[in-house]
């Protein structure tokens, strides 16, 4: 959804390839015409609540895969191959006890490898929880500090000495 503002406006024609500008590098003032913000007041609340429902919220989205799948991509690689061999050769040469005992290896490292995986993915989403970014950001003439989830999609929170900006962010590209 566009803006009132930006409905009126004749559509500004930009090649297909158009790649959004270095604001990391750009200075300031350039960096605010190019975003359309004002420095004195920064974006207004109705703003910024327009530009998050038409991009989203600053976040990355997660694939999560389904875990039969993982578990089978665990017989999925060089070592799995050759596990898999090993097993194709003993069954044609007829060494039955040797083919169970590989067998047996290829599941037993299969199933430590998802268990394993899995346990690191817990962890990795409890701290994920425990941290909250925040972001500085102008709103209405005023600073304040709000969740990075919270900001423009196109906006990576800055902290310390890089929050000069009156939108405090930098183009996420």
């Amino acid at each position: 959804m566009k803006s009132n503002a930006d409905q009126d406006k004749a559509p500004e024609s930009k090649p297909a390839n158009a790649k959004p500008p270095d604001i990391a590098s750009a200075s300031v003032p350039d960096t605010l015409a190019t975003l359309k913000v004002n420095p004195e007041t920064g974006l207004t609340h109705a703003e910024a609540d327009n530009r998050r429902k038409e991009n989203g919220y600053n976040e990355v989205a997660e694939k999560k895969g389904h875990p039969v799948l993982k578990f089978l991509k665990k017989f999925w690689g060089i070592s799995a191959w050759m596990l898999e061999l090993i097993m194709i050769l003993s069954a044609a040469l007829g060494k039955y006890s040797d083919l169970v005992v590989v067998g047996a290896l290829l599941v037993i490292n299969a199933v430590l490898s998802f268990m394993q995986e899995s346990r690191a993915a817990g962890v990795v989403e409890a701290l994920r929880k425990r941290l909250q970014v925040n972001a500085r950001v102008r709103r209405d003439s005023s600073w304040q500090v709000i969740p990075a989830l919270a900001t423009h999609y196109r906006w990576r929170a800055r902290s310390g000495a890089e929050s000069g900006c009156p939108t405090s962010g930098t183009w996420r590209t």
